[in-house]
Parts: structure tokens; sequence; C-alpha cells
């Protein structure tokens, strides 16, 4: 299949175009446009149709030689995989999130979107826009996310060696922060250490039932527990 590159009308617009021909068209009109840098991201459908699509592959062996750099993620799945090292090949950095939806990418004076992917096919609808707000929203909607990500040979790793994926999150909702805590009280099995602040946290786990749930964990269970906190009447 050979596409060829169609550019937008004259003047700033945004747009929607379906059809391959249109939607792969304007992708590799969108690539050729590519200066200093591509930043991309898309579900787990989308490093198959990178590979296996040569419109899109060739995009991206072109930009990598006149320069420009390319930083993505995508979700990163067992079914994936072997695709995600590929691409690992043709872009500057890759990065893996949980729960990426459809796609979107920028450049330096262009934005892409994306809602319909299929594993190794072409799309056919995308979102185009050449208008600045639009191109800068998209970035800053890509940096946040990006900045989230975490390393694709760390997720690679955790896959292939079964190991439980690391996180740390800073959960600033008072329900669901209780709800965590309970959940992580009640699954004691061997050892439970906890750190609270001062005296009042010692009486807000007691009132949520966390002390009781440790307890039954060190009755029941003959599981350690040790608790660091500051002591008044």
């Amino acid at each position: 299949m050979t596409i060829r590159s169609i550019p937008p009308k004259s003047g700033k617009k945004s747009e929607i175009l379906y059809g391959v021909d249109n939607a792969v068209g304007r992708g590799v009109y969108f690539m050729s446009n590519v200066k200093n840098k591509m930043d991309i991201c898309f579900d787990h459908r989308a490093p198959s149709i990178v590979i296996d699509v040569e419109e899109y592959r060739k995009g991206y062996t072109d930009i990598r030689k006149r320069g420009g750099k390319i930083r993505a993620f995508t979700e990163i799945t067992k079914d994936n995989i072997h695709y995600c090292k590929k691409l690992m090949k043709l872009v500057d950095e890759l990065r893996h999130l949980d729960g990426v939806k459809g796609g979107i990418a920028v450049n330096e004076t262009e934005y892409m979107a994306t809602t319909l992917l299929e594993e190794a096919k072409p799309l056919t609808q995308v979102i185009y826009s050449n208008v600045r707000e639009v191109v800068e929203q998209g970035q800053y909607i890509f940096d946040t996310l990006w900045n989230n990500a975490m390393p694709a040979e760390q997720r690679i790793k955790e896959i292939e060696q079964g190991l439980e994926p690391e996180v740390f999150q800073i959960v600033s909702d008072p329900n669901e922060s209780t709800q965590i805590l309970l959940d992580l009280a009640k699954s004691v099995k061997q050892e439970s250490l906890i750190l609270l602040p001062n005296d009042k946290a010692m009486v807000r786990v007691e009132k949520l039932g966390v002390i009781d749930y440790v307890i039954k964990a060190s009755q029941e269970n003959n599981a350690t527990i040790k608790i660091i906190c500051p002591l008044s009447n």
C-alpha cells in the first residue's frame, strides 16, 4: 500500500478526516513536517500499527534520519511486548502508562488525534489541527501524562520476570485514602509497619478500625505489628 501525503487546505483549521487514504495521508504529511520533535501517545493496539504499516514505520525512520526526536508512550502488555521492543528502536524514548485510550500526536506546529485503532491496521479516522491553541493544549496533555509514565524497560522487566508493578501514588481524596488504609490493614499476613505523624492520627486510625484489623492479624496470623507514634494523654 502506497499512500500519498495529504496536506490541509491553506489557512489555520481543525478538521476530521475519514477513510484510510485521507487518514494515513494526513499522518504522512504530519510526520514530514516534523523538524525537531514529535511527541505521541497511543493505546496498546498502536505499536503493531507503527511496526506493520509501512507508511508509519517509514515516517518514524525518516524523522530520526533528519535529526528529529520522538518521544512515545503506550500501554505495554504481554500481548504487545514484542511490538514494543521493535518500537523502542524507532523512537528515542518509550514509556508505559496504564489505560491509554486512543492516541494523540504533536509536532512543532500541528496536532493529530484518533479514537479508532485496530491491531496492525492503518487508521481510518483522524482529527487534525494546525491551530496554535489546539497544538499547545495537546502538548500540555502529552507532557502531563508523560511525567506519570514509567520507562518501557522497567515495564518490560516486570512482565518478563513476573514482578509485581511498583506503584508510588499520592492519594488526596479522603474517601479513597481511607479505603486503601483499611484494605492494607485487612491484608496483613506477616508484618505491618505503621508510622503515624502525631497522636491525632492514632485516634483517627483507631476510629476507622485499622487498629482492630492489625490486632486481629497479630492474633490470628501471628503477624508482627510495629507502630511508631508520638505519645500524649
